[in-house]
């Protein structure tokens, strides 16, 4: 199985669309996407990842559903360093760094400064998708997961930053604060996780690529980016 996690296009945020710029890499995204053979798409319920969603399904016919887990991960936490709410990806690492809790890819316990949100909005990510996997005949079992039919699907998820983040930790078995604050993606960067099919019923999932924006014409992410 394969599952791209793609971000919407340049948002228009304060409408909750995609700008021009936006919509010309969504048409550029969804041509490329159309070449791929993708058996499923879901989406965001929220409007930038639907509209990047529509010039896909425009294309291919094949319609896009919504899962509320797809939704941004805008959860505000408290950066004791400097006493403002920020979103995930923002707090200092002279902070998030040093605790502990925070590592823990179990989400049994998070720091009193990360607020009430960050824990039950994780763990709603993650039973999201297992969810999901197990409609697509995979069963979580631990940190693994049981094939219980034919998996040989690629699925495309249209959604933001934060969400593939969440979803990544997940899949990969890593603390969620490292994947918001390690990994980047521009506009419309597609996330590549396949299955290792190689142990028969036990199949865990591979990182192929992250941040993949060679349909604008460019190979690699540079400068500042706003991950809303």
């Amino acid at each position: 199985m394969k599952l791209l996690f793609i971000r919407h296009g340049h948002p228009d945020y304060e409408h909750d669309c995609l700008t021009e710029r936006g919509r010309a890499e969504a048409e550029a995204l969804a041509k490329r996407l159309t070449a791929m053979e993708i058996d499923l798409a879901f989406t965001s319920p929220m409007g930038r990842a639907k509209e990047t969603a529509l010039f896909f399904t425009a294309l291919s016919g094949i319609r896009a559903e919504e899962r509320e887990w797809l939704h941004e991960f805008d959860v505000k936490i408290n950066d004791i360093s400097t006493g403002e709410r920020e979103a995930t990806w923002d707090i200092s690492p002279k902070i998030w760094t040093k605790s502990r809790e925070l590592f823990d890819i179990e989400l049994k316990s998070q720091p009193e400064f990360v607020g009430t949100d960050y824990l039950p909005r994780a763990q709603a990510a993650a039973e999201g998708i297992d969810e999901l996997l197990k409609s697509l005949g995979l069963v979580r079992e631990g940190r693994a997961y049981r094939r219980t039919g034919d998996t040989d699907k690629t699925v495309a998820l249209f959604c933001h930053f934060g969400a593939t983040c969440i979803a990544l930790s997940h899949l990969l078995n890593i603390p969620p604060m490292v994947a918001l604050n390690s990994f980047s993606a521009e506009p419309t960067a597609i996330a590549t996780v396949c299955t290792d099919d190689r142990f028969g019923e036990a199949v865990n999932f591979r990182l192929h690529g992250f941040g993949d924006i060679s349909h604008l014409g460019v190979t690699a992410a540079g400068g500042t980016v706003d991950y809303k």
